[in-house]
């Protein structure tokens, strides 16, 4: 197998001394169980693709897309190896040798035809004049009643945003693997957003744009948190860290300092801030595996429950889908009452008041 991208991670993958300190909390192995599920059994058989060790086969390409890009396991190896670059190198090279799945080759497709991952052609930004760029991302365009909402808590707290033509930050094309499709991809969303600075909404769009675009993007909340004024909505709740918050962004501090503003108290899951749990929908497996989607969420809904909140808060749309999806099924079958709620809401609450 040809594996020009995974050759510039030969001495990364030499640097793992197998320790197996990823293991722990891995919300993959924690789920499969086996050895490979984990990142030293993903960094082990990306060494024999390069190696020449081991043959490609659909298995092994279906083992490597079976993980969610959480960053837990870098944030405990106590060698620092870049697992996530190592994993995403071997998807790409996977896919380059026609190990691609279909279900993300759909969702490039569509990202290629419409500009977004859902290939929904009215997903139309809400363009506007003002002082400061705001991406939206493909999260939000589907979801425009959000995207107004944001938009008008910017608009009361002063902050004037600029709305233009966008398409997809091309996240998915680099996490699925699609490498080439990526670097022909940015040359276009660069046409379309030059800016060097950037509000976002959604959290994984403000990792890619900082490390795929090379954009100062600052997230709403970090952007919010000083205009907000306090109030009091004398509610108790439960907050979900996204991992591209808290291990992405290093965001910990900013959506409980928000909520205490507006009066929430947060009660704390077993994990939480840097160590909080991944929802099951990152690394594209909420496309490709929806039931270890699920099975990962379902975990996670019952940590939540297990705090006594009614409400879980977040602040990411992909974790927002898959917690209500969990949360749902948990409250239908257990009887149990818990809602899952996106930050927004909660802001846009207290600015009402």
């Amino acid at each position: 197998m040809d594996a020009k991208n995974l050759k510039k991670y030969e001495k990364e993958m030499n640097t793992c001394i197998r320790c197996a300190y990823c293991f722990e909390e891995c919300p993959v192995i924690e789920q499969k169980g086996w050895d490979t599920s984990g990142a030293r059994g993903k960094i082990t058989l990306s060494y024999g693709l390069l190696s020449g060790e081991l043959e490609p086969t659909q298995s092994i390409a279906d083992n490597l897309f079976q993980c969610t890009l959480c960053r837990n396991c870098e944030s405990k190896c106590p060698s620092g190896v870049e697992v996530c670059d190592i994993i995403l190198s071997a998807r790409a090279d996977l896919v380059e040798n026609g190990f691609a799945n279909d279900t993300h080759k759909y969702v490039i497709k569509n990202i290629k035809e419409s500009g977004n991952i859902y290939g929904d052609t009215e997903a139309i930004p809400p363009v506007q004049d003002g002082d400061v760029p705001l991406f939206i991302g493909c999260q939000y365009l589907s979801r425009p009643n959000k995207t107004k909402k944001f938009i008008k808590i910017l608009e009361k707290l002063g902050i004037n945003v600029k709305v233009g033509e966008e398409i997809c930050c091309g996240f998915p094309m680099d996490v699925l693997g699609f490498k080439d499709d990526l670097e022909k991809h940015k040359e276009q969303f660069k046409k379309l957003f030059p800016h060097k600075d950037a509000i976002t909404f959604c959290p994984t769009c403000t990792v890619f744009l900082k490390e795929g675009h090379d954009v100062n993007a600052k997230h709403i909340l970090q952007v919010i948190l000083d205009k907000l004024p306090e109030v009091n909505l004398d509610m108790k709740v439960t907050f979900h860290d996204p991992c591209d918050f808290s291990r992405g962004l290093k965001i910990i501090d900013e959506p409980r300092l928000i909520l205490e503003k507006l009066g929430v108290k947060v009660v704390e899951m077993k994990n939480n801030k840097g160590n909080s749990s991944c929802c099951g929908g990152g690394g594209g497996i909420l496309m490709s595996d929806s039931e270890l989607s699920d099975d990962i969420a379902m975990k996670r809904i019952q940590q939540a429950i297990d705090t006594g909140a009614d409400i879980i808060i977040t602040s990411c749309p992909t974790c927002e889908t898959t917690l209500k999806k969990a949360a749902a099924a948990t409250n239908e079958r257990d009887g149990t009452n818990i809602v899952v709620r996106n930050i927004e809401d909660i802001i846009w609450k207290g600015l009402k008041q």
